[in-house]
């Protein structure tokens, strides 16, 4: 995996996974059956526990999975959980690796539970052969704070279907689909205010994460099974040589967010189109909805001519305007994602890539990133 270097950019880290790994285990929770006919009831599962590694920290969702009717023990454990959370006690920033990610969470959650690992399931994991269902990449693009409502106001006019606002400072797009999207999704949010809301009284640590959070604009990209899947991307073992980056800013440009703030056309590119171009423009400039009046190939065919030619995307509802202050494509550009903070590298707050065997010491403990924090760190 080409992993980004906390200082470098664009830096992209993992912000949420949800897994299922080989772990021989006795089932956490009530196990669950399958009334199978002829078979009579058969186990498969077992209820999920949220467990907490430590008071007051972020918990694991984890379910026992493949349950052996002939031994009693599950040979499978789901993990649902926000890496960074749990290691490092907060999600602002972290790193790119999802494998050091995984093999710190299994390390972390079989320790918690006195799971003694086979050996056979922890070559596995080694070899990457664990399949990932859910997985989040997460930046955050220098942005004054100001600007974050107008940014979001004005992709929620742009967009017309596939997307859900409740709080005024986040929306989730779906790639224009009216349920939640089995493939991806897209977030654009203001995460200092989020921090503001659980932080009620911070001390010095949650301080200088707020204030590294008002410096910017958050941006996930959410990809779920079917797109992993189609990405050839559902196991660990496949991310080895994925740019992260790429990845990220591969799916960002699906959803066309710079349409969403664009400035009126110039006379000079305007003389650049063509007669049926320039009606085609002039027609989505009045206000009309161009998928009702013409064939959706039509649509497509001077959409991308238009945009070539002049810069201006008619994908969107959102029309032009004559001054704006806010710059898309320089806001979510690879150049503008905000690095790791000096402070934060080296201590318990930023878990590095290479800590992936952090947790291979006392069998007790679980290293430093456990230790209970003062009251208001």
């Amino acid at each position: 995996m080409k992993t980004n270097l906390p200082l470098h950019i664009p830096n992209i880290h993992i912000d949420k996974v949800k897994f299922i790994a080989p772990c021989t285990h006795r089932p956490l929770g009530k196990t669950m059956y399958l009334d199978q006919d002829d078979l009579g009831f058969v186990s498969f599962s077992a209820t999920a526990q949220d467990i907490s590694l430590k008071d007051g920290w972020e918990t694991i969702h984890v379910r026992s999975r493949q349950i052996n009717d002939g031994t009693g023990s599950a040979e499978m454990i789901e993990i649902h959980c926000c890496p960074p959370l749990v290691l490092q006690r907060h999600n602002l920033f972290g790193h790119s690796d999802l494998q050091s990610y995984i093999y710190a969470l299994l390390n972390l959650i079989t320790r918690k539970l006195d799971i003694n690992v086979d050996p056979f399931d922890r070559m596995e994991w080694d070899r990457g052969g664990i399949k990932i269902t859910e997985a989040h990449l997460t930046t955050n693009f220098a942005c004054d704070e100001s600007l974050i409502l107008p940014i979001i106001q004005a992709i929620d006019e742009n967009k017309t279907q596939g997307k859900q606002r409740i709080i005024p400072t986040s929306i989730t797009l779906n790639g224009g689909i009216k349920r939640r999207s089995t493939f991806h999704a897209l977030t654009i949010y203001g995460k200092a205010q989020e921090l503001r809301e659980r932080f009620k009284n911070p001390g010095e640590v949650r301080r200088r994460l707020i204030v590294e959070a008002e410096k910017g604009i958050r941006v996930e990209v959410k990809l779920y099974s079917q797109s992993l899947k189609t990405l050839d991307l559902n196991y660990v073992m496949r991310w080895k040589d994925i740019d992260i980056a790429d990845l990220f800013f591969n799916h960002l440009d699906k959803y066309k967010l710079p349409s969403s703030i664009q400035l009126a056309i110039t006379d000079s590119a305007l003389a650049l189109l063509s007669k049926p171009e320039k009606n085609i423009y002039n027609y989505w400039l009045s206000g009309a909805d161009l998928n009702s009046q013409f064939a959706r190939t039509t649509v497509w065919k001077h959409t991308k001519s238009i945009l070539k030619k002049t810069g201006i995307d008619i994908s969107g509802n959102r029309r032009p305007v004559e001054h704006s202050n806010i710059d898309l494509n320089r806001i979510f550009s690879r150049e503008n994602t905000l690095p790791i903070p000096d402070w934060a590298i080296g201590t318990e707050y930023y878990f590095s890539p290479d800590q992936k065997d952090f947790f291979k010491g006392s069998k007790h403990g679980i290293g430093r990133v456990a230790v209970q924090l003062p009251d208001g760190e």
